[in-house]
């Protein structure tokens, strides 16, 4: 009786690999090398040429405006991946960042930046040896991939205060006051 208990103390204090969440660093890290890094900006520009209240704005506010819009849409991005990886995200993350440093990895973040998902595959193995290109076949049919890319298709719902923060954001970052109704 003794040792399964004194067993599951020791497995207890050894730190058995606990599945997380996974953390907005590691997430960002991830994006960052997937070519994804480029979302907030693509939106922010979007956002301040079609929201009439931040348009209207001299063009200095404008240019200013970019950085807390692109920050606040890049968090919530990165929330909708770790939201849709779940309680062992982390697992799921690191598995993404070890086969990213692999040649393998590396070239299917360069096919991954920009391209369209019915090319990726494709496009990694350009200049692969064999080894390395069924290592980027077998890490896209891994539930590590299929998990990440699965978060990409979830249409990121943005906050109920979205115009709150936003609003905030502009006045700590650009001294812009705007009602929050006017830009959410």
């Amino acid at each position: 009786m003794r040792s399964p208990a004194l067993l599951l103390s020791l497995l207890c204090l050894t730190g058995v690999a606990q599945a997380a969440p996974a953390t907005d660093a590691e997430v960002r890290a991830v994006v960052q090398s997937l070519g994804l890094g480029t979302l907030g900006t693509d939106m922010a520009k979007l956002m301040v040429e079609n929201v009439p209240a931040l348009n209207a704005l001299p063009e200095t506010d404008r240019q200013c405006a970019y950085a807390p819009i692109k920050g606040l849409l890049d968090a919530q991005f990165r929330r909708s991946v770790i939201s849709g990886l779940g309680n062992d995200g982390d697992q799921v993350i690191a598995e993404w960042s070890r086969f990213l440093g692999t040649p393998g990895g590396k070239s299917l973040a360069s096919a991954f930046a920009g391209a369209n998902p019915s090319t990726i595959a494709a496009k990694a193995n350009a200049d692969l040896s064999e080894k390395e290109r069924a290592d980027v076949a077998g890490f896209l049919t891994s539930p590590a991939y299929t998990r990440f890319i699965a978060t990409l298709d979830i249409e990121s719902e943005l906050p109920d205060d979205i115009g709150v923060q936003l609003a905030k954001g502009l006045q700590d970052q650009c001294r812009i006051a705007l009602n929050p109704d006017d830009i959410s």
